[in-house]
């Protein structure tokens, strides 16, 4: 009996899994250090981000609508002028984007900065990300992101 109790305490003991050790506790990664450039763009993209999102403003991008209420409706669907000064460079005229969208199912041209009166209402263009930069730090931050347009009722 103890041969069988002896044997049975072995086989256990081998069919246990080693002891396990604890994780080792993580460290934080380094912070990602961006060039100058790099450092820039990401804070304007975020700062434009940030203002799309804001009270009141509706954002949309190439093929999708900004509902504002009321029968208010913007949907871009092409850039017809993006001429505004990048945000590395120091230029005499501040440019322009000008878009043309559907308004309230009607195509029309919108100009950033500008408000477009319809029978619903009045819409202002109040926003649009990215920012035009003469170059992309893309190996930094990747590809450009696809343009998001921000519209609010005037």
């Amino acid at each position: 009996m103890r041969a069988l109790v002896l044997a049975v305490l072995m086989l256990s003991a081998c069919a246990s899994s080693p002891p396990t050790e604890s994780p080792a506790p993580s460290t934080p990664a380094p912070p990602r250090v961006l060039s100058p450039l790099a450092q820039q763009v990401q804070d304007e993209v975020q700062r434009l981000d940030a203002e799309l999102g804001g009270p009141g403003v509706v954002a949309a991008g190439f093929g999708q609508t900004a509902d504002l209420g009321g029968g208010l409706t913007v949907r871009p669907f092409a850039v017809i002028e993006d001429s505004r000064c990048p945000g590395n460079t120091t230029c005499l005229w501040e440019g322009r984007m000008r878009i043309r969208a559907a308004v309230c199912g009607r195509e029309s041209e919108l100009t950033l900065g500008q408000s477009f009166e319809t029978p619903a209402g009045v819409i202002v263009f109040v926003v649009v990300s990215p920012g035009a930069w003469t170059e992309w730090p893309r190996d930094e931050l990747g590809p450009r992101p696809a343009y998001r347009f921000g519209f609010r009722r005037g």
